[in-house]
């Protein structure tokens, strides 16, 4: 069984996974509490799932980007956690996160999280090929930067925020389209299905080698519209078999 975490923003979410089902999940508001509300978050869910920590044998957690602290929180958790259990461990980019559940529909597709400072984290996941992957680096930039990089009808999803939607449409127009609020959310769910793939095809890594993804590339030094080679395992890593 998997456990799944991700503490990357104010957002919070947790759940358990078997490998073809998700056994129980929770997602929750946790602003700046995420240390004091995880583990007994955990516990619940594994109270109400009817099993144990010694059944879990695999973690996977968001990496980022996100907020520095509570990307800290979650991997802390999940190396404890998978130390203690011997369990397998991998880490998820929390963009991949919020993209993978759009790919389905092929549609250009721009997961976007809050960096402070009225920036925002993104990046740009796009069929190519018959592929669905990310397409461009993780970048960080304000929206009017962001929008001077994109060219083309883009869905928007994760951390939008009304004055942020406002925002993207005055810039894009009829560019710009919205997943609606429930589908933006970010789920575990989501978070552990990638993991599992990833450790179905992977070796662990070990546990010391998880680490936040800190974003210091701004979108002046960086487009999403030029050639980018991703890193070997970054195409599978949204688990998406080529189409035949």
């Amino acid at each position: 069984m998997l456990l799944a975490l991700d503490t990357s923003t104010d957002w919070a979410s947790v759940a358990l996974y078997d490998g073809r089902e998700v056994l129980a999940e929770a997602t929750w508001h946790a602003q700046r509490r995420h240390a004091d509300e995880l583990f007994p978050t955990i516990e619940r869910l594994l109270g109400t799932a009817h099993t144990t920590i010694s059944e879990v044998d695999r973690v996977a957690v968001a990496t980022g980007p996100g907020s520095f602290t509570g990307l800290r929180i979650a991997i802390a958790a999940a190396q404890g956690i998978a130390r203690g259990a011997g369990a397998a461990l991998v880490g998820v980019s929390t963009l991949d996160v919020l993209a993978y559940p759009h790919a389905s529909s092929k549609r250009r597709t721009c997961p976007l999280l809050p960096a402070g400072r009225d920036l925002h984290y993104a990046a740009i996941y796009q069929e190519r090929n018959r592929r669905w992957a990310r397409r461009s680096p993780f970048l960080v930039g304000s929206l009017d930067e962001l929008c001077r990089s994109i060219g083309d009808h883009t869905l928007f999803v994760g951390e939008i925020d009304g004055a942020a939607e406002v925002t993207l449409t005055t810039l894009l127009g009829a560019k710009a389209h919205f997943a609606p609020p429930s589908a933006r959310l970010r789920r575990a769910g989501t978070l552990a299905e990638l993991g599992w793939r990833e450790l179905e095809r992977t070796d662990q890594v070990k546990l010391g080698e998880i680490e936040p993804i800190y974003v210091r590339q701004p979108l002046g030094q960086g487009s999403f519209d030029q050639p980018f080679a991703p890193p070997p395992r970054d195409d599978a890593a949204l688990g998406l078999p080529r189409r035949s």
